[in-house]
C-alpha cells in the first residue's frame, strides 16, 4: 500500500488543471441565466432546450478531462465541438441548423476550438489555420447574409487563412524557421485583397476613373522620393582640416 507521501502531485484527482472547467462552467451558467430571464432568446421547444444543455454538460465533461494533461488535453477538440453544437441547439433550436445564424456561431465555436488548441499547446501552430479557416467562415455567413456587394464570394475565408500564417510567424519561437510563414500570408492576403477589389470594380464600374486619380498622386510622389534620394547621394563628402608643413 502506497503512502500518502509516496503518491505523486500529478497522480491526484484534485491537481488536475480545471481553469478553462470553470471558465466554461461560468459561461454556461450566464447563458442559461440569460436564458431563464429573456435576455437571449431559446428555442420554444422544450426537447431543443433538454438537447441543448445535455451537449454543453457533455462538452464540460471532454473539457474535465483535458486537465489531466498528455494525450487528454486532445478532449478539447470533442468539448469545443459538442458545447458549440448544444449552445447552438439551446438558442435557435433543431429546425435552424441550416440557418446562416446557426453557420455564423458553429463556425465561429470551432474556431475558437482550434485556438483553444493552439493556446494550450504552444507547439501545435497549424491548430491557427483551421482557427483561422473556422472564423473565416463564420465572417462569411455574416457578410453573406447582409452585405451584398461581397455577397457569398469567399473573400473572409481566404483573408483569415493568410491572416492565420501571420499569426503563426509572430506566435513563433524560432522565427527564422517560419519564415515561410510571411511569403504564404502574403500571397493569401494579397488574393483575398485582390479578389475583394476585384468585386467592388464590377460593382462600381463607374468608379474607375478613381485609379487615374491613385496613379497622378502616386508619380509624383514617387518623383520626389527618386529626387531625393539622387540629391543625398549627390552631395561630395565634406573637407577635413589640412595641415602645412
Amino acid at each position: 500500500m502506497k503512502r500518502q507521501a509516496d503518491v505523486r502531485p500529478r497522480d491526484r484527482f484534485l491537481f488536475w488543471r480545471t481553469d478553462f472547467v470553470g471558465i466554461a462552467m461560468m459561461v454556461s451558467g450566464a447563458l442559461l441565466l440569460a436564458v431563464n430571464f429573456g435576455l437571449v432568446s431559446a428555442s420554444p421547444f422544450v426537447l431543443a432546450r433538454l438537447l441543448g444543455i445535455l451537449f454543453m454538460v457533455a462538452g464540460l465533461g471532454f473539457l474535465f478531462f483535458t486537465g489531466a494533461g498528455g494525450w487528454l488535453s486532445w478532449f478539447i477538440i470533442p468539448a469545443g465541438v459538442l458545447f458549440t453544437i448544444g449552445v447552438v441547439t439551446l438558442v435557435l433550436g433543431a429546425g435552424m441548423f441550416m440557418s446562416p445564424v446557426a453557420a455564423e456561431l458553429t463556425t465561429a465555436g470551432f474556431g475558437l476550438t482550434f485556438l483553444s488548441v493552439f493556446l494550450t499547446r504552444r507547439n501545435q501552430w497549424w491548430a491557427l489555420i483551421p482557427a483561422g479557416a473556422f472564423l473565416g467562415s463564420a465572417l462569411w455567413a455574416f457578410v453573406g447574409s447582409r452585405f451584398p456587394v461581397v455577397g457569398w464570394h469567399p473573400v473572409p475565408v481566404v483573408l483569415c487563412v493568410g491572416l492565420s500564417f501571420f499569426s503563426i510567424y509572430v506566435s513563433a519561437f524560432e522565427k527564422r524557421r517560419m519564415r515561410w510563414c510571411l511569403l504564404v500570408g502574403f500571397l493569401v492576403v494579397s488574393a483575398a485583397l485582390a479578389y475583394l477589389l476585384a468585386l467592388l470594380l464590377t460593382r462600381w464600374l463607374a468608379l474607375w476613373p478613381l485609379a487615374l486619380v491613385v496613379a497622378g498622386l502616386c508619380v509624383p510622389a514617387a518623383i520626389l522620393l527618386v529626387d531625393r534620394r539622387r540629391r543625398r547621394t549627390a552631395v561630395p563628402p565634406a573637407a577635413g582640416p589640412t595641415g602645412h608643413a
